[in-house]
């Protein structure tokens, strides 16, 4: 019994001691004054069109900010400042998926790595975001058991299946970014 009890002790001491403490008892990193915080969400507008149908892996994109940057400091990266990014992954079929990433950022004193995932497409009723930052096609409803049904209703259905599925992303869609890590501005 005695060593069960130091069994624990030790595990308990041997967690705390190794840093295995839940996320809330962990320090935060101070904000500093030249850099946009990680967690940080803001707008930006697509300058082209993007799609699962003809989108390739590495192929790059252009993007706007759709709104300020402000950092703590008070200095901004302004709206319509210039956005990079590459299309990590695209998948086409039943469950098409579109994987972004974002490559840097201009700030006007010199482009910056932008670390960050899509959050959400705000206003884009036919896809949404999924866990791990992939945008997706959103599923359709089913039909209520309530409504009448005529003899096509499996016909359409079949063909609906074997219809041609992909996520577009339209030139000018505003999609929602999180930043992974912060965003360090020049203090040129």
């Amino acid at each position: 019994m005695a060593s069960s009890r130091g069994l624990c002790l030790c595990v308990v001491t041997l967690t705390l001691g190794f840093g295995l403490l839940p996320a809330q008892f962990l320090p935060v990193p101070p904000i500093r004054p030249y850099e946009i915080p990680e967690g940080t969400t803001f707008l930006i507008r697509l300058g082209q069109r993007v799609e699962t149908r003809t989108a390739r892996q590495g192929q790059h994109f252009k993007a706007t900010l759709a709104q300020d940057l402000i950092a703590p400091n008070g200095v901004v990266i302004p709206r319509g400042s210039r956005v990079r990014g590459h299309i990590s992954r695209s998948t086409q079929g039943v469950h098409p998926r579109l994987l972004l990433s974002f490559n840097e950022i201009d700030t006007q004193h010199g482009w910056e790595p932008l670390i960050a995932s899509v959050a959400s497409v705000p206003g884009e009723h036919g896809v949404k975001q999924n866990d791990d930052g992939a945008i997706e096609s959103a599923s359709q409803p089913s039909p209520s058991h309530d409504e009448p049904r005529s003899p096509w209703s499996r016909v359409t259905g079949v063909v609906g299946f074997f219809a041609d599925h992909s996520v577009q992303l339209e030139k000018g869609t505003v999609i929602e970014i999180r930043l992974d890590r912060p965003l360090q501005i020049s203090r040129h």
